[in-house]
């Protein structure tokens, strides 16, 4: 039995020399490290590390920077002019398919802002108006949210229960499929 085991073993070192002679072995892949975070970030870590030229330059926001990286949303100021309403609101974020275009874009989305206080009438009037600039949008989607942290915080830990809770009012428009929507806390109202 000994014999056969050792046979074996013999034939398979044969035929693993024999297969691996057939060519090269192949080459290690090629890796690269990709930065995860954006300058800014790392400047954060390093001047929490105690680094002081990047403690200055984490204190000071670049002016060429737009406003929505400080909050975490992209802020579009050539779709914050179109965003016009009589009704109280704030433009957290406004975002289109083309951030280097003057122009904006057929598709576009707006994340905004109201009191907790404002009433139904008051939002619908809010929807309406966006709605109205943005009639040329061939997609359009609006949110409105009575919280701001609701709007901004990520939707992982709770599964977005936290901002849904704090959507008072929405404005989804999409021609090719035939979505024309207005909803106020979640009453579905006529455009």
């Amino acid at each position: 039995m000994g014999f056969a085991a050792g046979l074996c073993a013999g034939a398979l070192a044969g035929w693993l020399a024999g297969a691996g002679g057939r060519g090269p072995a192949p080459a290690a892949p090629q890796v690269r490290v990709v930065p995860t975070f954006e300058a800014a970030r790392a400047d954060e870590a390093a001047a929490a590390l105690g680094a002081p030229e990047a403690a200055a330059r984490a204190a000071q926001p670049d002016p060429a920077e737009p406003a929505a990286t400080q909050t975490g949303l992209p802020r579009a100021e050539k779709l914050v002019a179109i965003s016009r309403s009589r009704e109280p609101h704030d433009v957290l974020a406004a975002w289109d398919e083309d951030a280097a275009s003057a122009s904006p874009g057929e598709r576009r989305a707006f994340v905004l802002l109201v009191s907790p206080a404002q009433s139904d009438a008051s939002l619908e009037a809010l929807a309406r108006d966006v709605r109205d600039e943005n009639e040329d949008a061939r997609l359009l989607d609006v949110r409105v949210y009575d919280d701001a942290d609701a709007a901004r915080s990520p939707r992982v830990a709770d599964a977005g229960q936290r901002a849904r809770a704090h959507l008072v009012a929405e404005v989804q428009r999409n021609e090719a499929a035939g979505l024309d929507v207005i909803q106020v806390r979640g009453r579905r109202v006529l455009p």
